[in-house]
């Protein structure tokens, strides 16, 4: 009983991180909802425009998106050690980092419209796609140094201006939506493919707002980063791939299961497609609660151990296991009793309905392993380790989710037929839950060996 204090307070402490970054990850969810119900209003096939278009760029973004969260878990640890010169510096080269992550998405559009192709998408859709696309990338680099600023502010416990920033963007790109899909102020139409535009001119707005507020902020005097600023080393340059890299993997692995389903889902049609992105971006704006307090997770976790107090660090980790699994807990009837007027806000067209409404189903059984798993990776994080999750991560979803999903979708088992959609996302349940519990047992591991390590140096 003498832990319920200290569970109590260090729940108030994850919370007070927790409830900014829910509100500035949802925000990026909010404006996938915005794109979705927007487009689904000028028709199921501008949706599908969306649906497909976000398949390919959100996997591209998160991977590069985790190479550059790797200034959260060195910041968050030199904050915990009291060193602001190296937290300005490492922050720096991962803005460097960030920036030149920024080129890879102009490098990979052109093989789009071959793998559309392959996908058997139909023409006329997969040209709007690759509009769409374009409208995007040309935003990515901004995303990523926006992000890469937000960990930084984050981690040395400044989360609000993610949350404000986060705001205003939504405003932007709602408003760009309304004039580039409708085609206002004697702008063309462009259905499906003007979200992708509104996105990336919102996300360079984001990006100005973000620099001129931790340039003139005084919360960022005594790590300021805006003079002396240097070319990259490659010694921190190293030290953040080497941390970075494998992040960005994972979140590869994980998130290219979940979008790639609808490139596999292609041949059933658009309004599979259109269910699927309806339901995956419910279930993904759900999944902002139990992410966000894993970022809170990770930066707890490395200010402890950089304060030298790995049994704190433990305890950290496991209290927000916990309380993910109560968050999980919390919605899983939430969604199963108003998954029907869910999926009527998404979408008015009946068939997308019916089919995202039994989607939602899955969504909700697969809660308590997405929280587990999320809040496990976040404390992970915030001991560097990042390797093993990596190879996890790719296991669970490429060699077991994605294969069984490909099996029961297409062909059935047994006396099963093929279940479309349905059977991916089986796949996916069993996936996550495979990764919730490989995670739990590596972060046992992990946190026993640190405080293994810290009492044997401290005999010497």
């Amino acid at each position: 009983m003498h832990r319920l204090p200290r569970f109590i307070a260090e729940s108030r402490s994850l919370f007070r991180l927790t409830g900014p970054l829910v509100a500035s990850q949802a925000v990026y969810m909010l404006m996938g909802l915005m794109d979705t119900i927007m487009a689904g209003h000028a028709g199921a096939e501008e949706q599908a425009v969306v649906g497909l278009g976000v398949a390919l760029w959100v996997p591209v973004f998160l991977a590069l998106l985790g190479i550059a969260q790797a200034v959260s878990p060195v910041v968050a640890h030199h904050h915990g050690a009291g060193d602001n010169a190296a937290i300005v510096a490492d922050t720096r080269e991962g803005l460097w980092l960030a920036a030149i992550a920024g080129i890879v998405p102009f490098l990979l559009v052109p093989w789009v419209p071959a793998a559309l192709a392959a996908a058997q998408i139909e023409a006329g859709l997969a040209e709007k796609v690759v509009l769409f696309l374009w409208g995007v990338v040309l935003g990515l680099p901004a995303a990523l140094l926006t992000r890469t600023l937000g960990f930084y502010s984050a981690s040395i416990n400044h989360t609000r201006p993610l949350m404000v920033f986060g705001a205003l963007g939504l405003l932007v790109n709602f408003v760009l939506n309304w004039v580039l899909i409708y085609g206002h102020f004697g702008l063309p139409a462009m259905g499906g493919a003007g979200c992708g535009w509104a996105s990336g001119i919102g996300m360079w707005a984001g990006l100005i707002m973000m620099s001129l507020y931790t340039a003139r902020a005084r919360i960022y005097r005594d790590v300021f980063l805006w003079h002396g600023w240097c070319w990259p080393h490659w010694p921190r340059q190293k030290n953040l791939l080497k941390i970075g890299l494998p992040m960005g993997a994972s979140m590869l692995a994980e998130v290219s299961a979940f979008a790639g389903v609808a490139l596999l889902i292609g041949r059933f049609g658009a309004v599979q497609i259109a269910a699927h992105q309806v339901a995956l971006n419910f279930a993904s704006l759900v999944f902002m609660l139990p992410l966000g307090l894993s970022t809170a997770i990770s930066i707890r976790v490395g200010q402890a151990l950089g304060g030298g107090d790995p049994r704190a660090a433990r305890f950290i980790a496991w209290s927000g296991v916990l309380i993910g699994l109560a968050i999980a807990a919390a919605m899983v009837p939430l969604v199963l009793l108003a998954r029907e007027g869910i999926v009527a806000l998404y979408t008015p067209d009946a068939a997308v309905q019916a089919t995202a409404s039994t989607l939602l189903i899955f969504a909700a059984v697969w809660q308590l392993s997405d929280a587990t798993q999320v809040c496990a990776v976040g404390a992970l994080r915030g001991y560097k380790v990042t390797v093993m999750p990596m190879w996890l991560a790719i296991g669970a979803f490429w060699v077991v989710a994605i294969p069984l999903g490909v099996l029961l979708g297409y062909q059935g088992a047994g006396s099963l037929n093929a279940l479309g959609v349905f059977g991916f996302w089986i796949g996916l349940v069993v996936g996550l839950t495979l990764v919730a519990i490989g995670l739990s047992l590596i972060l046992r591991r992990v946190a026993r060996q640190r405080i293994s390590d810290a009492l044997g140096g401290a005999t010497h």
